[in-house]
């Protein structure tokens, strides 16, 4: 985004005057978030009014379609992609508009044409997001994509072999099919994108959040990175991680977070979906570092898929 953007002021005043970092630092934290989510390997874009002008479009959207983002960002979505006209996108978008709900698809087959070569089938995960810009004002509506294809195509393999070995040998079927169930299981979403960010960060299906400084204080942590935690922002905005959450330092996050900050490498790792409960499948947390002009870490990423359990619990 445009560094002369006029929403720019809007996104870092939403965390003032509640933790005052210095503004160097601020601008160059927020900046390179921006950067993060832009170029994270989830689609993203952000349609505007009734006629759904492509006003915001990051570069896993673009590279899906196979246009540059000048060839559709400001244009209606059915002008600049007319090859996806007829596969239920004019339903969905009528029904967030009219209805002001989200709509959801799972695993939706869709049939995209790049510029001069033959139609490609895909599976996607689809979610229709209403964007508002102030109470009740819907402005919009926050698409996000995520590329299933390969776990689709997979799980289909595995089905058609598992009919075929059931025939002649029952406990290689179950072998197989405890190999479809580990297929399905090792989907991982990663997502968002950047412009208009606190709100665009409240509405994303990711959970996220920002670390910053020695102590790592939470300058950001979105809804569904709140209801994974079991915390209320009240409790964790501006605060310490590890005072507000201190059975994170004992499961060994701490440790790992200063090893980022010192090596600038990225790191991925399970962690419990609820604090305090022992049920439940991990959830993925990637932590990447953000770095000053001058190379020093100054903050910590974290992002999350969030499930739709964790989802609906949100505010």
């Amino acid at each position: 985004m445009p560094a002369t953007s006029p929403y720019t002021p809007r996104l870092t005043s939403l965390y003032q005057p509640a933790a005052r970092l210095a503004e160097a630092k601020d601008a160059a934290v927020y900046q390179q978030l921006q950067e993060l989510l832009a170029h994270m390997p989830v689609a993203m874009y952000l349609l505007r009014g009734p006629m759904h002008a492509l006003d915001l479009v990051n570069l896993p959207a673009a590279a899906s379609w196979g246009y540059s983002l000048d060839h559709v960002r400001g244009k209606p979505f059915f002008e600049a992609l007319p090859h996806l006209r007829g596969q239920g996108y004019e339903v969905a978008y009528a029904t967030v508009w009219q209805t002001q709900q989200a709509v959801t698809w799972r695993e939706a087959p869709i049939s995209n044409r790049p510029p001069g070569g033959p139609a490609v089938l895909g599976y996607f995960d689809v979610s229709f997001q209403p964007y508002y810009e102030g109470p009740g004002c819907l402005a919009g509506i926050l698409v996000t994509s995520h590329d299933v294809t390969e776990q689709v195509l997979a799980r289909q393999r595995m089905y058609h072999a598992t009919e075929e070995l059931a025939a002649s040998n029952a406990g290689l079927a179950d072998y197989v099919t405890e190999l479809t169930r580990a297929a399905h299981a090792a989907q991982v979403y990663a997502e968002t994108q950047a412009t208009l960010l606190a709100q665009l960060l409240e509405q994303a299906p990711l959970a996220l959040g920002l670390l910053v400084g020695a102590d790592y204080v939470v300058q950001v942590c979105n809804p569904s990175l709140l209801a994974l935690w079991g915390c209320t922002s009240a409790q964790v905005l501006h605060q310490p991680l590890f005072e507000v959450l201190p059975e994170l330092q004992g499961q060994g996050l701490r440790t790992l977070l200063d090893e980022i900050s010192g090596t600038g490498t990225a790191a991925v790792v399970p962690l419990p979906p609820r604090l305090g409960e022992a049920a439940g499948e991990p959830v993925t947390f990637t932590f990447h570092p953000l770095r000053a002009a001058r190379g020093q870490a100054i903050a910590i990423a974290a992002s999350a898929t969030a499930s739709e359990y964790e989802l609906a619990r949100r505010p």
